[in-house]
């Protein structure tokens, strides 16, 4: 559940009717969960916002351990449990180690950490910590990814910070399935 009702197409105003049967489509009807049952409610934006989340979900060439432990460490930052549920369990297949997601759920002290995991860890902390990052923090995240990669990741995490901001705001609820604990808020 949510603060706003799952949208149907009779609540959408006629003119963005194209733009809401674009975006449910894949659903064949309302969105009932996640960030998209929030963005429906603006048809037009969730149309726009579909193709740079395909983007970033499902067509960057960085590799997918590094984007989940992106997300969830934007999702840690954000104390979003929505995200965190949605892909704790994702970034530990993908090979990010229990208990550096253990220590970054409970904002522990990080066990150690690959070049490439630091430089991703240590970017989003001291971003949405500080709202900035320190030149030594970008030139490790930069040496380790290089600029097209280091662009598409901070896109990656203002986007999932967008996400975060979504589901926390409207309140949407956690899956009854989950596999983690909920996120510590």
């Amino acid at each position: 559940m949510a603060r706003v009702p799952v949208v149907t197409r009779d609540m959408v105003p006629p003119e963005f009717q194209e733009a809401y049967d674009q975006v449910t489509a894949e659903t064949g009807g309302p969105i009932t969960g996640g960030p998209g049952s929030i963005t429906v409610n603006s048809p037009e934006f969730a149309r726009r916002r579909t193709p740079l989340t395909n983007y970033l979900r499902y067509e960057t060439t960085f590799p997918k351990r590094v984007q989940e432990l992106a997300i969830i460490t934007t999702a840690r930052a954000n104390d979003c449990a929505y995200v965190w549920n949605a892909h704790a369990p994702a970034a530990r297949r993908e090979g990010i180690n229990d208990a550096l997601v253990d220590a970054i759920r409970d904002k522990k002290p990080l066990s150690s950490m690959s070049a490439e995991e630091s430089a991703v860890v240590n970017y989003a902390q001291e971003y949405f910590a500080n709202h900035k990052v320190s030149q030594a923090t970008f030139q490790a995240a930069v040496d380790q990814f290089g600029a097209q990669h280091l662009v598409e990741l901070t896109a990656l995490m203002g986007h999932y910070a967008q996400t975060c901001f979504f589901l926390n705001a409207f309140e949407v609820s956690l899956p009854e399935q989950r596999t983690e604990p909920v996120l510590p808020v």
